[in-house]
């Protein structure tokens, strides 16, 4: 899973960046030209109890890439600029709400909803020239005569022309199947998941600041909005475990943002994790959610969808329901042998076997 942070200079974005990842990227605005980059483990407390249960020699968590973007003033952003974000997964739009004497908003004024309109039209805006300039290059084809099967493409760049220059998001449109196959290789930025990050001090209300927030974004469809103080989750990242989990229950907070970001991630995905466990490895595997069995041994390895015969299954709550203790499974009757068709759900264990080079293997 690839994330990508956008936002105006000096929203916070950098900082948001340092709190995911653990890293010590510079936030100073005149310092930050090129983007910052970081592979970072997804927490998965599942995991580390599987870990204590089995073991194994090695843990292997889901990862996730972050890609931090300079801040650039609205209308001066960069054909890199957006070709970098048309590459990610999932977009974060940092919105600055924070008050700030010493850090001053490029807009001379801290207004979130603003920020957030503003950002969007931009967005907006660079789908119409990718629309366009790809309306321009099938209409030409069509006027000489060349590969006349395009009608149903220019259908499509015209109905998303129309809507981009009534500042509609293609988000709020509704697609066919054969239209969102289409749409693949343009990348459209109003078409990926997005999550708005409102940076908070510490004493705002964040429920009032994330209600009106999703008001003006009621329409588009996989937009979550949260909130997140950027700089408290900044200095926590940092501590080690023992001290973060100190810090945190003195200050009584449950749950960090960024773990709830996480989730969030995964969900406008539609993404899962299914675990592979033993003495050598215990490992996770992000999947589409509504994936099959063959397919969800394809993740692991090519050879194991060739040759997928069973997969043996059980749950990880059902392994916790029995004291974490794996020899009760079967006598508990949650061990279970299911085929190609099965549909793997959030947290199944899976033990593939397969037919692999004329040997069966686990």
């Amino acid at each position: 899973m690839k994330i990508g942070l956008l936002g105006l200079p000096q929203a916070g974005k950098t900082t948001v960046f340092n709190a995911l990842s653990g890293l010590q990227a510079s936030t100073n605005l005149g310092q930050k030209t090129e983007k910052n980059l970081a592979v970072v483990k997804v927490p998965d407390p599942r995991i580390d109890e599987l870990t204590a249960i089995y073991k194994p020699k090695k843990t292997i968590y889901a990862t996730t890439e972050y890609i931090d973007l300079p801040g650039e003033a609205s209308g001066k952003k960069s054909n890199s600029y957006w070709g970098t974000l048309r590459t990610v997964d999932v977009l974060v739009h940092i919105v600055r709400a924070f008050e700030s004497d010493t850090v001053a908003h490029i807009k001379e004024s801290v207004d979130y909803l603003r920020d957030i309109r503003d950002i969007n039209s931009e967005l907006i805006f660079s789908d119409l020239n990718v629309t366009e300039n790809n309306l321009d290059k099938v209409q030409r084809k069509l006027k000489a005569g060349k590969e006349k099967d395009l009608q149903d493409k220019e259908a499509l760049l015209l109905k998303c022309k129309e809507a981009l220059e009534n500042e509609i998001p293609l988000s709020t449109l509704e697609w066919s199947p054969n239209e969102r196959e289409m749409f693949q290789s343009y990348q459209y930025l109003t078409l990926k998941p997005m999550i708005v990050m409102i940076n908070l001090e510490e004493d705002q209300p964040a429920e009032e600041f994330v209600e009106k927030a999703q008001e003006i974004l009621k329409e588009m469809q996989e937009v979550k909005v949260l909130s997140i103080c950027g700089k408290l989750e900044m200095e926590i990242g940092q501590l080690d475990s023992e001290e973060q989990a100190l810090f945190l229950e003195e200050l009584e907070i449950e749950e960090l943002a960024l773990d709830r970001f996480i989730r969030e991630s995964f969900s406008l995905l539609g993404l899962i994790s299914f675990f592979t466990v033993g003495e050598d490895e215990v490992r996770a595997w992000p999947i589409r959610r509504n994936t099959r069995a063959v397919n969800a041994a394809g993740a692991i390895h090519s050879d194991l969808e060739r040759g997928f015969i069973r997969a043996e299954v059980f749950h990880y709550q059902d392994l916790m329901d029995l004291d974490g203790n794996p020899g009760k499974l079967k006598e508990a009757g949650k061990m279970r042998l299911e085929g190609k068709e099965y549909i793997v759900k959030d947290a199944d264990i899976l033990n593939i076997r397969a037919n692999v080079s004329g040997g069966k293997k686990k």
